[in-house]
């Protein structure tokens, strides 16, 4: 039987979460808005949304956070150094900096 590589997706799954992430801050933006337009006036309303939004929005984030981390782990040296490479390696790449920051934490970065 021949020895094919993993077909385990690192960098489209990593690609994937951050989409999620972006969506997520974007409708808690959108939310704020309207919260703001919606509630003129009415300053209490507004940080009662403010703070449901906030926790929310918190909330996405240790999801993100903990669903990085556990993609992260369960990949093998090899699968980060091949996600790794399919990058430019650009700074303010966040799969790349999420990626280049697992193989410095493993030490397989010179």
């Amino acid at each position: 039987m021949e020895n094919t590589a993993s077909q385990f997706d690192l960098l489209g799954q990593l690609r994937a979460l951050i989409a999620q992430r972006d969506d997520a801050a974007e409708a808690f933006d959108v939310f704020k808005q309207d919260a703001v337009m919606a509630t003129a006036g009415d300053p209490q309303v507004v940080d009662a949304s403010s703070e449901d939004a906030a926790q929310a929005a918190v909330e996405q984030v240790d999801t993100f956070a903990s669903e990085t981390e556990g993609l992260m782990v369960s990949a093998t040296d090899d699968e980060l150094r091949s996600a790794y490479r399919q990058t430019d390696g650009e700074m303010g790449d966040l799969a790349a900096e999420t990626l280049l920051d697992e193989l410095r934490r493993r030490n397989l970065v010179d």
